[in-house]
């Protein structure tokens, strides 16, 4: 995702500003993936800053320079209105962008998002209809600055909105590995790496990657993690040694791509 997000950034700024440009792909990233996560009251409060992201590209290619991020933007619809009249832009940067933009910000002001007591809960379609709208509205702007067709931009959105979630679920205690696809050994090591710099007992070890055979996982994976210094295994505890700490992140994901 970072790779990707990053050639973007490198893509649009110039002739875009790259803190604007990388304000927003933040807050489209954070969009997706609190949408992947059922998050829907977050990613509706993305929605809105990414909303205010929009507006200050809006003022830079309008009116520069752009208010500054940490201070307020003010009236909203005094850039929105005062864009419209700016006939040498895209029509979407006039009308389309900041028509959408301004529903966006009333989707988090207006329908129980940023406040306590609004007549609509946060519920699944409002956060769809931001998740789409920031696609659209992505899509746009790289369609327009990044010089490259519809179908091109919408490759490049697809391949930024991958969804990136932490490959350790910790469940009241329980601790499992959610890349199915690493064997006993990455999966004791993405644990320990987890747990680091904690000791953790082989016990909780063998329960937690479920293996079958208690003597035969002391053997055949702790024993040869300590025999490479990979691990320090004492006592009945293990520990995940320096160099272990860069073999696991040199070998093994801790994020898993949805």
């Amino acid at each position: 995702m970072s790779i990707a997000k990053n050639q973007v950034i490198a893509a649009l700024s110039p002739p875009l500003p790259n803190e604007i440009v990388t304000h927003l792909l933040d807050e489209y990233q954070d969009i997706k993936q609190h949408f992947a996560l059922r998050k829907f009251r977050p990613s509706e409060l993305n929605g809105g800053r990414f909303a205010e992201c929009v507006l200050r590209l809006i003022q830079h290619l309008d009116n520069p320079p752009h208010t500054p991020f940490g201070t307020s933007l003010g009236n909203s619809d005094n850039i929105i209105r005062g864009v419209e009249r700016n006939t040498a832009l895209h029509d979407s940067m006039r009308f389309f962008i900041p028509r959408l933009v301004r529903i966006m910000l009333d989707v988090r002001n207006r329908r129980d998002v940023a406040h306590v007591g609004g007549d609509v809960s946060p519920n699944y379609s409002d956060s769809l209809f931001i998740s789409q709208n920031a696609d659209w509205i992505l899509t746009e702007i790289l369609r327009i600055y990044y010089n490259c067709s519809m179908d091109s931009a919408t490759k490049i959105v697809a391949t930024i909105n991958q969804v990136r979630l932490p490959i350790i679920a910790d469940i009241n205690g329980f601790v499992r590995v959610q890349n199915t696809n690493l064997d006993h050994r990455g999966k004791t090591l993405a644990i320990l790496y987890y747990k680091n710099p904690e000791k953790v007992r082989d016990t909780k070890l063998i329960e937690w990657t479920k293996y079958s055979n208690p003597s035969l996982f002391k053997k055949n994976i702790l024993s040869k993690l300590d025999s490479e210094a990979l691990v320090h295994y004492d006592k009945g505890f293990c520990t995940l040694l320096p160099k272990g700490i860069v073999y696991t992140e040199k070998n093994i994901s801790m994020e898993l791509l949805v």
